[in-house]
């Protein structure tokens, strides 16, 4: 019995490449790879060898985990693969080499930079033809591995001179961190890790996620200082423990925070409420505080409108006369209800 030679799956060929397109026109997370072996370095001729563009490199299937792969919308998300990613792959045709899946990626530790323009044409093949990756800038290094420095929080020696490769995400939420002062005299300083000796993420224990515009998502299962960790490129982020401490939880907001819910809110706080700030309430028909007891402590106390009640008294502050709603004048002089007569 003869087999056709493009049967899917018929003597498959290993290969190694690097990605030099993740703009799947269909949106379905294909890669056009490189190969090495299979296809030109060069994007023009050379030596009377034909080059090879980008554009011209088959699209190249992706195998995803078994966890992840979406199907009707469901799922993971379908890459994170960048440009000049290391890849490992085979040809589902054989040696024909038309029909090739990416297995998986390969990390590294980049010797040179890229060779290529971030703002002309490619020169060089197995790069990324944008010029872009490997980073060699003030945040990124060569001779740096991939992995995040959040997950490797270490110290690497670059030619001799020791080098702390910090993470900006360390230095956006120092620079950022501001205390409050509430009246009661108790500060509040925001908890973050000011230095980078602060920050005790272990390596392998801190599992990290960034985009490349900045996002991140950090899961840290280092010994006492586990945490989880959600940072918006802008410097607002969530993050419980770590820093804040065990079982801590701190909300910053860079911008508005707006909580919108179309039933009921309930709160509830086994200690103090402390809220620094201009407090105001907007409330649709009525305002109810139920309550043991009450007490109001400022400077001056406004209040307009009916008073719906036979006496009032206060601390300190206020000196006025209203009517209530018995149709008696009541007297408030420095706070202190004086006189309650008949109108």
């Amino acid at each position: 019995m003869k087999v056709k030679q493009e049967f899917f799956g018929f003597n498959p060929i290993m290969w190694m490449g690097v990605v030099e397109d993740n703009e799947d026109p269909i949106k379905l997370g294909r890669l056009k790879v490189r190969i090495f072996g299979w296809h030109n370095g060069s994007p023009t001729e050379v030596d009377k060898e034909p080059g090879v563009k980008t554009e011209d490199l088959p699209w190249a299937q992706i195998m995803m985990p078994v966890a992840t792969g979406p199907n009707s919308g469901t799922g993971g998300p379908v890459t994170g693969i960048q440009q000049g990613t290391w890849v490992m792959g085979i040809f589902l045709d054989g040696e024909i080499g038309r029909e090739p899946l990416v297995l998986g990626s390969i990390p590294g530790i980049p010797m040179q930079g890229n060779p290529n323009p971030t703002d002309g044409d490619p020169v060089e093949g197995f790069y990324d033809p944008d010029g872009i990756y490997p980073k060699t800038t003030k945040d990124w290094s060569l001779e740096e591995p991939d992995t995040n420095r959040l997950a490797r929080n270490d110290n690497v020696q670059v030619h001799g001179d020791t080098e702390d490769f910090v993470h900006t995400v360390i230095q956006k939420k120092s620079n950022r961190a501001h205390k409050t002062v509430f009246a009661s005299g108790f500060e509040l300083e925001e908890p973050v890790a000011k230095t980078w000796a602060d920050f005790k993420a272990k390596y392998p224990d801190n599992k990290v996620l960034e985009t490349k515009s900045g996002h991140i998502f950090e899961i840290d299962d280092t010994p006492t200082f586990e945490r989880i960790h959600v940072y918006h490129k802008n410097g607002s982020y969530i993050e419980m423990g770590g820093a804040c401490g065990p079982a801590n939880r701190i909300d910053k907001v860079t911008g508005d925070w707006y909580t919108m819910i179309d039933r009921n809110w309930y709160k509830a706080v086994a200690g103090d409420i402390n809220t620094a700030g201009r407090h105001i309430s907007f409330n649709g028909k009525t305002f109810v505080v139920k309550s043991q007891s009450m007490t109001v402590m400022a400077p001056n106390v406004v209040v307009s409108g009916k008073v719906l009640a036979g006496t009032l008294a206060s601390q300190t502050g206020a000196t006025d006369s209203f009517v209530d709603v018995n149709g008696k004048v009541v007297t408030v002089t420095d706070g202190i209800v004086t006189s309650v007569t008949e109108a």
